[in-house]
């Protein structure tokens, strides 16, 4: 399936100062006319210039699984592109940055499934659209199937290899239900 929809504006909010896991985060937000709900988008600036890319159902912002609530109504494609487009707007201010998107584990109450952390159904998602949405020209692109985990890799940086264990160790120390996964 080739992504045809532009996805939905993108509208920027705020930016909230450093915290013990992110150096800054930078707040969007954006409306499904699909699924009728509000979302949020966090670009959270973490050390060696990594940018996670995390969005959630306004709906969810109070829960503790936001990240892991299922909305499925069906708008998924529009969802990630409007996610993405924070992508070129933070790389005008750090243009060396690489980005990330960890799916994190569905958790639906409703059908009682909770879901491990390899390979999980938003990594899978990413793995098959962000290509799509994002060439190769400016980032290498990696999926890390055993975290769930899709980094782009910014080619300005002089060793993609450094870098890109440097994210994964940051990824590990930030996001503690990694701990237990080889990247």
């Amino acid at each position: 399936m080739k992504l045809t929809s532009s996805g939905y504006p993108l509208k920027f909010i705020q930016t909230h100062p450093s915290c013990i896991w992110h150096e800054k985060r930078y707040v969007y937000k954006f409306f499904s006319i699909k699924t009728k709900l509000h979302y949020i988008v966090y670009a959270d600036y973490h050390e060696h210039n990594f940018i996670a890319v995390k969005f959630y159902a306004k709906k969810d912002r109070k829960s503790n699984r936001k990240y892991s609530n299922v909305i499925n109504k069906g708008d998924v494609a529009n969802i990630l592109i409007t996610c993405a487009k924070c992508i070129p707007e933070l790389l005008k201010i750090h243009p060396t940055a690489s980005f990330g998107f960890i799916g994190a584990r569905t958790i639906d109450v409703k059908s009682d499934k909770i879901e491990g952390y390899k390979t999980n159904q938003r990594f899978r998602l990413y793995k098959y659209h962000i290509p799509q949405l994002i060439g190769d020209k400016t980032f290498l692109h990696k999926s890390f199937p055993n975290a769930s985990s899709y980094i782009l890799l910014n080619r300005k940086n002089i060793d993609l290899t450094k870098i890109e264990k440097q994210i994964k160790s940051m990824v590990c120390n930030t996001y503690p239900d990694l701990l237990n996964v080889q990247f």
